[in-house]
């Protein structure tokens, strides 16, 4: 009995971390451009920064005719990130993201990492 206890606690760390390291994988990174239209913290346990950003484009759906709107997160560590943010509210912006496979619930609720953002001047 005790063997199956010692292997089962095994199996479960184990399972554990390689969870863990496949969370941290990034999937993808790029940019986008757009008009930020929502910037907050929110969450009723784990308090994370979500953004829209409006990247101008109108999509047809069932629903007639939508913005097309891209859903972002932010880490709680990027003060930076934030900051800036949420200076820019309305204002046209490039944000640099990277995309995970699974975000933990406490890091954002989408995918969508921001790491750094940059205020496009439209003279």
């Amino acid at each position: 009995m005790k063997k199956v206890v010692i292997v089962f606690l095994l199996v479960t760390v184990i399972g554990m971390v390689a969870y863990f390291a496949i969370c941290n994988v990034t999937y993808s990174d790029g940019s986008r451009s757009g008009i930020l239209m929502k910037f907050s913290r929110k969450g009723y346990v784990f308090k994370t920064y979500e953004g829209d950003i409006n990247v101008g484009f109108i999509t047809t759906n069932v629903l007639g005719l939508t913005a097309n709107v891209f859903h972002f997160s932010v880490k709680a560590s990027d003060k930076e990130v934030i900051e800036n943010l949420s200076k820019f509210e309305s204002k046209h912006i490039k944000i640099y993201y990277k995309q995970k496979i699974k975000v933990m619930p406490w890091v954002g609720d989408t995918d969508f990492l921001i790491y750094k953002v940059e205020r496009i001047d439209n003279n």
